[in-house]
């Protein structure tokens, strides 16, 4: 009886997460191309749209790769110019359907992957530096990971504005540094080498 309570349990929670999973509108499979629905679907695992945006971003992509197409007709092969142009008229068309809130989730999620990999790559190195102990880590980890995944965010929100997204990044990680100061005692410098600034123990209050 335990088992198929657990089975039922189990079995329950699989149907409610893919019922609640976000993908493309079968109006929008049986209406586009394969392309320009793969390119929507790429969107959509990352931001919940409804129909009426998945549709005006379904004609917005069919627009782009028609461009895209002409292109190659003329070049042969996409030059780095026509390639930012590509990038540009994509942007656009993503500010033109969905709102702040859904382009940066957007963008968010198609950074997550490289900000993730990054953070990691801090959290191990200031282990091998400072012998750092799990708990550290954790905070290690949680800090650079959003000051990488804002990173990358802002480079797109200010692409072409160097001055803004320097000062951006420079606020992002001078914030997330001190919270990792505050919590665990370890500081990074402007070039992010790590030292010790007081010796964090297991249930230590946070300062």
């Amino acid at each position: 009886m335990k088992r198929i309570f657990i089975f039922l349990t189990l079995l329950f929670v699989f149907i409610a997460g893919t019922s609640n999973a976000q993908t493309v509108s079968r109006k929008i499979t049986d209406s586009f191309n394969p392309s320009t629905v793969r390119n929507l679907y790429e969107i959509t695992i990352h931001v919940p749209l409804d129909e009426a945006k998945q549709l005006a971003l379904a004609k917005l992509i069919e627009e782009e790769d028609a461009y895209f197409v002409n292109i190659l007709r003329k070049e042969i092969y996409i030059s780095i110019p026509s390639g930012n142009v590509l990038k540009k008229l994509h942007e656009e068309n993503l500010r033109k359907v969905l709102n702040d809130e859904e382009l940066d989730q957007y963008y968010r999620g198609i950074c997550d992957d490289q900000a993730e990999a990054k953070a990691v790559e801090m959290r191990e190195k200031t282990k091998v530096l400072l012998n750092t102990s799990y708990e550290e880590g954790k905070f290690v980890f949680a800090s650079f990971y959003k000051i990488f995944l804002l990173s990358e965010v802002a480079k797109i929100n200010y692409a072409g504005q160097p001055k803004i997204l320097e000062s951006e990044i420079n606020r992002i990680t001078e914030e997330e540094l001190n919270v990792l100061r505050e919590k665990c005692g370890i500081s990074f410098d402007k070039n992010l080498n790590a030292s010790r600034v007081w010796k964090f123990k297991t249930n230590t209050p946070y300062r």
